[in-house]
């Protein structure tokens, strides 16, 4: 496999890149509409979210997702969108849930964006 993978084409490598974004765009509109509690969740975009639907429907099921962002300035846009898309996971509840009450009223289940140095 890893040689197939070394011999592709230019193009080949360029089919597969587009399939990956592909299902990560797709990914990212069902976390989006999870997260806004949204009727319609488009499951049915990529195999990728088809293969997950099970494990976003089931309260006893976990979810872990790794985000990767840089330190390099010219990355800034990259990694903030980056942020911002797990901010949006972590907003995502499951079955019943009563938001818990902080000392001041908000809501201390609500995303947060910890410790972010730009």
């Amino acid at each position: 496999m890893r040689r197939e993978f070394n011999h592709m084409t230019g193009i080949e490598a360029n089919m597969q890149t587009a399939k990956i974004n592909q299902g990560n765009i797709a990914l990212k509109r069902v976390v989006e509409s999870i997260a806004n509690g949204d009727s319609h969740v488009p499951f049915r975009d990529s195999k990728l979210t088809m293969l997950l639907q099970d494990s976003f429907a089931d309260d006893k099921s976990y979810i872990l997702m790794i985000l990767c962002a840089s330190s390099d300035p010219k990355e800034m846009y990259k990694t903030l969108c980056t942020l911002e898309y797990g901010a949006k996971a972590k907003c995502i509840v499951r079955g019943s849930h009563i938001p818990n009450k902080d000392k001041n009223g908000g809501d201390e289940s609500s995303a947060v964006i910890l410790g972010t140095r730009i």
